[in-house]
């Protein structure tokens, strides 16, 4: 990646250190520019590693422990110098470095608000029929342009829609949208309201490789209030660790983790539950 986007060292996710080649990795994207309600995201990658330190690195769900696997934080990437303009105007070159380091092992990107998703659906992705990305939103996001601009938290999935078509995209957890975007959701056919819904389009795609995107959002605002945009009749944290147990048995090659505000988390019931969620991702697909 060039020299306008380093990576700054954090303290590593739960103080696990990699000195050999890595089973999953870890890379904070704390890019936030279009935020519309309650701002913070920004903040999220170093506030979910914090939280992460509260929390076993064993898992009694997964039956396995980080400090048994070969995790890598790689910091968090520098958006400072060009917060406002970075994924319009330099989204061919983040794909790439996104893609690179994904090549090496399973990486779980925090957010950051969701546009930062777009970074992470690659060209060899778009090229690759076998590529599905599979989104837990409670909002649609398929908005042509929100407050002036194609590129939004509002309307991240539309123009990952265009990209790989409705056939290799999946939305679940949706309730909150524009008439015209539940429509056009409907009309394509990408949702899918709970998780064993998922499971039937899942075995009907039968995709080879999947990038999960999880909005914190997509959790019910009595789980998870601290996020830009809450929304109430939302998913528990049981729902998605049925759905990350289904997963398993999928070829799930990257995840993001979005939308987590922690200025709006006084109590931090939100960051140990992003927390939570990093640990399960990470034990239940690295390598």
């Amino acid at each position: 990646m060039k020299e306008g986007f380093p990576l700054l060292a954090t303290s590593p996710f739960m103080g696990i250190r990699c000195d050999g080649p890595p089973q999953a990795q870890i890379v904070g994207f704390p890019y936030e520019a279009t935020s519309s309600f309650r701002s913070g995201s920004r903040f999220a990658p170093n506030a979910i590693r914090k939280y992460a330190d509260s929390l076993e690195t064993y898992s009694p769900y997964r039956q396995r422990d980080l400090a048994d696997i070969a995790l890598a934080d790689l910091g968090n990437l520098n958006f400072e110098d060009t917060l406002y303009v970075l994924i319009p105007n330099h989204l061919d070159e983040l794909r790439l470095w996104c893609a690179k380091i994904r090549s090496r092992a399973f990486t779980l990107f925090l957010g950051g608000e969701h546009t930062s998703s777009l970074a992470f659906i690659s060209e060899e992705d778009a090229a690759d029929p076998g590529f599905l990305i599979l989104v837990l939103d409670a909002h649609l996001d398929l908005r042509d342009t929100y407050q002036g601009t194609p590129y939004s938290h509002a309307s991240w999935l539309r123009r990952a829609l265009e990209r790989l078509g409705p056939e290799r995209v999946i939305l679940a957890g949706a309730r909150s949208g524009t008439q015209e975007e539940f429509r056009l959701a409907r009309e394509v056919g990408i949702l899918a309201p709970r998780p064993r819904a998922i499971l039937s389009l899942l075995e009907e795609r039968r995709p080879r490789r999947i990038h999960l995107s999880i909005d914190i959002d997509v959790l019910d605002p009595s789980v998870a209030p601290g996020t830009g945009n809450p929304e109430p009749m939302g998913w528990q944290v049981a729902d998605v660790m049925e759905l990350l147990e289904y997963l398993t048995a999928w070829n799930v090659i990257s995840a993001d983790l979005v939308e987590y505000s922690p200025p709006y988390d006084p109590s931090g019931k939100t960051g140990i539950v992003a927390a939570f969620l990093a640990r399960e991702l990470l034990l239940a697909f690295a390598g």
